[in-house]
């Protein structure tokens, strides 16, 4: 779904995370709408979690998310690839650690 958005809305995409904004992130300010955002993946992540922080979890998972987004949206990486590599990430997430 993450890596369909960006490529289905690039310019949204750019506009919600390319470009500097001054609204707090990762704080107990943060508006409601983006705390819920970060809520419902955490809730995902949290079958996996097993000891792990949740919160440092789904940082890590968004930004392993975002990466291949952005990467893929650059021309960095070969586009014929995409649906392995959120495997790869899929299955390290939710192995039994």
């Amino acid at each position: 779904m993450y890596l369909g958005f960006a490529e289905r809305r690039p310019a949204l995409y750019d506009a919600m995370f390319a470009h500097a904004v001054d609204l707090p992130f990762a704080m107990a300010d943060a508006p409601e709408s983006l705390r819920a955002g970060f809520g419902e993946l955490a809730e995902a992540l949290r079958p996996y979690a097993g000891g792990e922080d949740l919160g440092l979890l789904t940082e890590t998972y968004w930004a392993a998310l975002h990466g291949l987004a952005t990467l893929a949206r650059g021309g960095r990486l070969p586009a014929r690839f995409r649906d392995r590599r959120l495997a790869i990430l899929l299955e390290r997430f939710t192995a039994a650690g």
